[in-house]
């Protein structure tokens, strides 16, 4: 792009081709991109909090890929104690500045999760005595040419009595999509997982009557 695009979807997935340019998404687009500061009652959201009901809060949740940090703040209020720790994790430190701003509370760290090798580094922000609750909603899509190491890294974080919350979406199954060949459907991403994580609880939903990336899969896991 000659001149730098206001539209975020420009940066993320264009003509067919995963583009991956996020740090000049947060940089350059208007807007909040994929309407993050939206998302409270949005089907997905409503069904992990279901689902997280009844297990006890965490005294710390970690977002994987946190954008600007909404998701992160969501979960807080929905699954953490009353003085539960957040923190943000994003390849895009532009993003992790824009998220400290808006939510001082929480730390963010720029981490590529696609370097399995950086775990250890942030490892030092995880490390802590109590049960802690690792998420990743909807953002596979932008790393899965290199899904295995996304999974590998996200392990290394990771301690035994650790839970990870996967929550991800498709377009109409029927359709062709980037990345299908790596992520046809929420079994592809169940085999993905499986070597590093067991599912201990999890759904499926899928609607054939929007065309929207309305289907979708919510999975907790345990670390094996």
């Amino acid at each position: 792009m000659n001149e730098h695009s206001k539209d975020y979807h420009d940066y993320v997935i264009r003509d067919g081709r995963l583009i991956g340019e996020f740090e000049a998404m947060y940089r350059h687009s208007e807007g909040v991109p994929w309407h993050q500061d939206e998302q409270r009652d949005w089907l997905d959201v409503r069904l992990t909090i279901e689902m997280m009901r009844d297990i006890e809060p965490f005294a710390e949740i970690h977002d994987l890929s946190c954008g600007l940090g909404y998701y992160l703040d969501l979960m807080l209020k929905a699954a953490g104690t009353r003085d539960a720790r957040g923190v943000g994790y994003d390849i895009s430190p532009t993003a992790c500045e824009k998220a400290r701003a808006l939510f001082p509370r929480y730390e963010f760290h720029p981490f590529d999760m696609t370097e399995p090798r950086e775990a250890e580094l942030m490892k030092a922000h995880a490390v802590r005595p109590a049960r802690r609750l690792f998420v990743n909603r909807g953002t596979l899509w932008y790393v899965f040419p290199k899904l295995a190491a996304v999974v590998e890294t996200t392990r290394a974080m990771m301690e035994p009595a650790d839970l990870l919350l996967i929550a991800h979406n498709w377009p109409p199954l029927d359709k062709p999509f980037v990345g299908k060949e790596v992520l046809p459907d929420h079994h592809a991403l169940l085999r993905y997982f499986a070597p590093h994580f067991a599912p201990v609880r999890s759904a499926w939903y899928q609607d054939t009557i929007k065309t929207a990336n309305d289907n979708w899969f919510i999975g907790l896991f345990s670390p094996r």
